[in-house]
């Protein structure tokens, strides 16, 4: 596989968990704050996604040397 086609669907599968995550948090806090919670959502969804890409990161095995 070319990697900027893999570049392309990790960002696309990246941009997708974002939106699940934020829609997620966002019924949530609805019902908390009417005021700020489009804006915790969108945060809980940052959040979330970070620890998604940390968690894939570390999971993912070294390069060795050449």
């Amino acid at each position: 596989m070319k990697p900027y086609v893999f570049g392309i669907s990790v960002m696309l599968m990246l941009s997708s968990s974002m939106t699940g995550m934020t829609w997620i948090a966002s019924i949530g806090l609805r019902r908390t704050s009417k005021r700020f919670g489009p804006v915790s959502a969108v945060a809980a969804g940052t959040l979330a996604l970070s620890f998604l890409i940390a968690a894939l990161a570390w999971s993912a095995p070294g390069r060795e040397a050449v």
